[in-house]
Order: structure tokens, then C-alpha cells, then sequence
């Protein structure tokens, strides 16, 4: 057994949205609240009593009806109380829309602070559903001063705490949870308290512990975040866990964290570290030398900042490859790395290489390659795959496009391999999705004018040829289509002259969507105003300027500041092949655990992929600004 590293690692529900918070919790909003002094004593009529029997059996639409149809015969502020029933109601059975609007409806200035209260944690819980985190941390500011009760002050830190993590601030969640704990009387609430507070804390990164706020923490957090600490040093089975422990207990007697189950929990986290030899295998010459350089430098820059305490041993070799052919040593190389004591491979990066050393038929090592084979190959064991695919990107694009509520698509596509192998990944997803790809539209990417094509893609050349049987009319050429967005995948210089013209033929009301690639990695206003408008995904150190806090980050600017920028996105597949290492288990084991890594939230599906999730951004004023996932 190989002791713990320190990683962000998060666990999530299948699905793109937060669960809504319990029944339990939803009934101390609207119950546990002292009622207003204006608020009549509810008498207990039939349809109120039939309209809580509703909510108890789960049937929280018709609930809510009910209670909206005693709303509607009651007075201020009876008909608020009621109205926030039914809104809790409807959150309970993720009727989103509803309680919205109902939740809309509802005046907050005008109501007492009882009232009040219940309306900023039911809308802060609606917030949180939507993703909009900003927000639900907004309305939950000063509330304390509205007088929660006890279970409204344990839901008001629950609420906070799911939107820290959703803001990716764990160290800010895991105060919420500290200060939920005492709030908490029932064992399995505490429990899972517990759980999730844990989680938080093994995830939190070595930077992270070493940068901690100045200010005073509270002796509960503190002894949770030093417990953390303990466990992500040593091996769950090592003496000295236990003197440790001992004399974390010494320190803080009569803390709450409940050993017993922290070691549970352990046990389902990944307990391999780094191997004692790590084979590191890339091309230094021909057309991937620049590429494969900068994955080699990201994977020593996180070694070398690597403050977890556990020495590793890596070792470079080179892969020769024929520059005619394509073809490589892989296989002699590899051999050679396992002869000199590798316990571990990483690479190799150009998918011909990969396919040469999956035909040998002699896996021995766990291997992380950084491609994918091709879909012909099935799972292969000891194999995972990690790469800056386009692929994934399309499909994201496909995701991204119909979140934000598109169902049909417009397709401007290179006519290159590789821009065939991105259309069919977004078909292939948008069609699953249940969106339809009304036209796809293959061009040039040597030439400058896209006019004809354009208006072919848009069908205005079948616009204008009906011109003529309407020359007495006034006539402007217009768009026959129903579709609702455009994938454009392009790089820089053809996306510069793309879009543009799209413009021009009056398609700006289109939203335009792409990839990373239409993005040179760095700021470059005066040429990217012409994307002004365009959504794109890209990796964390690309859009997230909290990146440039990680050490790695900042060294390898420092060390290589001619290339960086070009090269950002393989320096940081580079550290992230590292520092997933000790990882890769875990994830296979847990699908719906996340890595928080430098080229986005990583995640391995069931043939040992690891897929990304990427940020979003928008061009305004030639400059990416972030835009919500």
C-alpha cells in the first residue's frame, strides 16, 4: 500500500444539476418558523390538512396546488404563507419552473421577517438549483438578523455550503459544515454532515493548506483541517497515522470528528501513491517535439512542486519516430523502461505510437497514454487514456448549446480529417442530445472568401433566386432555415474571417459556438474582435485566472516565458498526467468522482477515458470573459 497524495478531487450526482435539498429540510423552511403576529392561526380545515397529507405522500404538485388554492382565498400575510408552502412544494419535486414563478409572484419587501426569512432560503435554494451561485449567496446575506430558528439556521449553512462548493470554494464550505455540526441532532444527519465534510477537506490541494487565510480559524476547523492533513500524509495502516492521531487527539480532546467513520470513508478514496519509478515516454524530434516538450516540462514542474512529501522516481526516455511512416521504437522502449525497474508508464503521446504498442499484445504496466486509441479497440487493461481530444471539445459544444436551450444546429466544419472527426463527434452527441443538425456546411481553410458557402449553409442563394419573380415587391434576401445556433470549428485565422462574414449575411442573430481551438490562448484584442459574441470552452489555466496561483503555473511561465502561452494547454496536460497518477484507480472505481485538474474536471468513463469538462467563455471587446458552466 502507497501512502495518499493530496489532490482536488470531488464526488458529484450523475446529471448537470445539484439535488435539491431534502424533504426534512424543505418542511423546516415553511413549518419550524414562528408565524408572523398577522398571520391568523391556521385552523385545521380539510384542504389544509389534505394539502399537507399531498405534500407527506409525495405528491408535491398536487400540493402545491392546494396550497395555491388556499392562497387564493386568503388574506395578507396568510396568502405569503401559503404561497410559500406551495413554492416549497415544488422544489421538493423539482418543479423548478413553477416555484419560480411562483416565488415571482410574492413581494419580499412587503413581508414581515418570519415570512421574509422563509422567502430568502427558498430562493436562495431555487438559486442553487439553477447554478446561479452569486446570487444564492446573495440572497442568503444578513438573514441572520431575520431570526431563524435552529433548524432554519442549520438549513441556512446547508445552503451555503452547497453553493461554496458549487463556487469551487471548499475551504468556505467546510466552515459552513463546521458550523452546521452543532445544529445537527439526528445521527444520520450528522453523519452525512460528516461525509461531506470530509470530502471537502480531502480535496482541498497542498497549496491550498499552505496558503490559508490569515485570519483565526475556529478551533473545530482547525483541528478538521489539520486531521485532513494527517490523513493525506501517511498510509491508512501506518504506525505512525496512529501516533499522529494520538497526538491530534491530545491537542484537541472532546472534538467531534468521528474517527471510526473518516476511516470508512477512507478506505473508499484511492490509497496508491506515486510508484517508486515512473517511465515518462515522449518524442523529442520531428512535429510533435514542441508539443511533447511541453508535456515533459508540465509533468517535472509538478514533480518538482509536489510539496505532499512522498519522493517519486521518474525517468525520461525518448520514442524516435519515423517521419515518413510515422511509426516509432514504443515497443523497444518500453520494454527497456520495465527492464530498468519502471513501475509505471506515462505516454505515449501520438495515437500511431499508441496503436503500435496496444498490437504487441503486452501490456505489463499500468500505462497512462496521452491519446486515444481509435473506437475499434476495446477496453485494454492496465490502460487508461488522457488527451487534449477535439472530439470530447465537439461533444461539449453539443452539450453546452442545448443547456442553454438550442435544438437545432448550423455546422461550419474544415474540410480536413480533422475537422470530419469533430463534426461527427458533435452529430453523433447533438443527435443523441435530441437536436437535429439542419445543415453542415464544409470550407476551405486556405481560402479568405466564404460568401457562397455562407449563403448556402444559410439558403439565401435560394432566397435571392426567387427575386425575380418578385421584383415589384421590395425584397431583401433572407435566411430559410430554423435553426437556432452555429457550431463553428475553426482555428484563429479562419474564425477571424469567418465570422465576420456571417455577420454580413445577416446571421448575427445567430449564437455562434466553439472549441478551444478558435482561441489562440492569450489575450490578442485587436485581432479577436471580430469573434466579439462567440462562446467557446477552454481548459482552467486558459480562462481561470485563479490558475496562475498554482506553483506549477508560475514556474513554468517563469522557466519559459517565449512559449507559454502558445503552449498552455500541453504544459498543462503535462502536470495534470502527473498528478492524476495516484488517482487513476479510484476514478475507475467511482465514476462520479471528479480530479479538479489544470485542463478541466476530469472524469473516467467506463473504458478508462478521461473525459474534461471545460470552462466557457465569451469574446467581448476581443477578450474572452468567463461565462458561467
Amino acid at each position: 500500500m502507497y501512502p495518499l497524495i493530496p489532490m482536488v478531487i470531488f464526488f458529484r450526482k450523475a446529471g448537470n444539476y445539484l439535488p435539491l435539498v431534502g424533504l426534512a429540510i424543505l418542511l423546516g423552511l415553511t413549518a419550524c418558523t414562528s408565524p408572523s403576529p398577522k398571520v391568523s392561526p391556521q385552523a385545521p380545515s380539510s384542504e389544509l390538512v389534505q394539502a399537507k397529507a399531498l405534500a407527506s405522500e409525495g405528491r408535491y404538485r398536487a400540493a402545491a396546488t392546494a396550497y395555491t388554492q388556499l392562497a387564493a382565498g386568503a388574506q395578507s400575510p396568510q396568502r405569503q404563507d401559503y404561497q410559500l408552502h406551495a413554492t416549497a412544494a415544488l422544489l421538493q419535486g423539482n418543479y423548478q419552473q413553477e416555484a419560480k414563478m411562483l416565488l415571482e409572484s410574492i413581494a419580499p419587501e412587503n413581508l414581515e421577517s418570519p415570512l421574509k426569512l422563509r422567502y430568502h432560503l427558498l430562493a436562495a435554494q431555487l438559486a442553487i438549483a439553477e447554478g446561479e451561485v452569486k446570487r444564492a449567496l446573495l440572497l442568503l446575506e444578513g438573514v441572520e438578523s431575520l431570526g431563524p430558528s435552529l433548524e432554519q439556521q442549520a438549513v441556512l449553512h446547508r445552503l451555503r455550503a452547497q453553493a461554496y462548493k458549487l463556487e469551487d470554494n471548499p475551504l468556505a464550505a467546510a466552515r459552513e459544515r463546521v458550523q452546521l455540526e452543532p445544529l445537527l441532532s439526528d445521527a444520520q444527519a450528522l453523519q452525512e454532515n460528516q461525509r461531506a465534510l470530509w470530502g471537502l477537506l480531502m480535496g482541498l490541494s497542498p497549496y491550498t493548506f499552505g496558503s490559508l487565510p490569515q485570519e483565526p480559524l475556529s478551533p473545530a476547523l482547525q483541528g478538521w483541517l489539520e486531521l485532513a492533513r494527517l490523513f493525506q500524509r501517511y498510509q491508512l495502516d501506518s504506525p505512525d497515522l496512529q501516533q499522529a492521531i494520538e497526538n491530534w487527539q491530545a491537542r484537541y480532546p472532546g472534538h467531534s470528528a468521528s474517527l471510526p467513520l473518516l476511516q470508512a470513508e477512507m478506505a473508499t478514496l484511492p490509497t496508491t501513491a506515486y510508484q517508486p519509478s515512473i517511465a515518462l515516454l515522449l518524442p523529442t524530434e520531428g512535429q510533435f517535439a514542441a508539443s511533447a516538450k511541453a508535456v515533459q516540462n508540465g509533468f517535472f514542474a509538478a514533480y518538482y512542486n509536489d510539496n505532499s512529501g512522498w519522493p517519486s522516481n521518474i525517468r525520461f526516455y525518448e520514442v524516435k519516430i519515423d517521419s515518413e511512416t510515422g511509426n516509432s521504437n514504443i515497443y523497444s522502449i518500453y520494454q527497456q523502461a520495465q527492464t530498468e525497474g519502471a513501475h509505471f508508464v506515462a505516454g505515449p503521446l501520438t495515437k500511431q505510437s499508441l496503436a503500435q504498442l496496444v498490437a504487441t499484445g503486452d501490456l505489463s504496466l499500468p500505462t497512462l497514454a496521452l491519446n486515444y486509441l481509435e473506437k475499434s479497440h476495446e477496453g485494454i487493461e492496465k490502460l487508461y487514456q488522457f488527451t487534449l481530444s477535439p472530439e470530447d471539445e465537439a461533444r461539449e459544444v453539443a452539450e453546452r448549446a442545448w443547456h442553454d436551450g438550442h435544438r437545432s444546429a448550423l455546422a461550419l466544419i474544415p474540410n480536413t480529417q480533422w475537422g470530419q472527426r469533430v463534426e461527427d463527434a458533435f452529430a453523433e452527441r447533438w443527435e443523441r442530445l435530441g437536436g437535429t443538425l439542419v445543415k453542415s456546411q464544409a470550407y476551405d481553410p486556405e481560402k479568405e472568401d466564404y460568401s457562397p458557402l455562407i449563403q448556402r449553409l444559410l439558403d439565401i442563394d435560394n432566397s435571392q433566386s426567387r427575386q425575380r419573380a418578385l421584383q415589384e415587391l421590395a425584397f431583401e434576401p433572407e435566411q430559410r432555415h430554423e435553426a437556432d445556433f452555429i457550431f463553428l470549428a475553426a482555428f484563429p485565422r479562419q474564425a477571424r474571417l469567418l465570422v465576420p462574414q456571417l455577420r454580413f449575411h445577416r446571421a448575427e442573430k445567430l449564437p455562434v459556438y466553439s472549441s478551444s481551438h478558435i482561441y489562440t490562448g492569450y489575450p490578442d484584442p485587436e485581432n479577436d474582435q471580430d469573434l466579439n459574441g462567440v462562446l467557446f470552452c477552454d481548459i482552467p489555466w486558459v480562462l481561470d485566472k485563479n490558475a496562475q496561483n498554482d506553483p506549477s503555473y508560475q514556474s513554468l511561465a517563469a522557466a519559459y516565458p517565449r512559449n507559454f502561452e502558445q503552449l498552455k494547454r500541453f504544459y498543462a496536460l503535462g502536470v495534470d498526467a502527473y498528478r492524476i497518477i495516484p488517482h487513476l484507480k479510484a476514478l475507475q472505481q467511482n465514476q462520479d468522482m471528479t480530479f479538479d485538474g489544470a485542463t478541466g474536471t476530469l472524469q473516467m468513463d467506463a473504458g478508462r477515458h478521461l473525459r474534461r469538462t471545460l470552462n466557457w467563455a465569451q469574446f467581448k471587446k476581443g477578450q474572452p470573459q468567463p461565462v458561467a458552466k
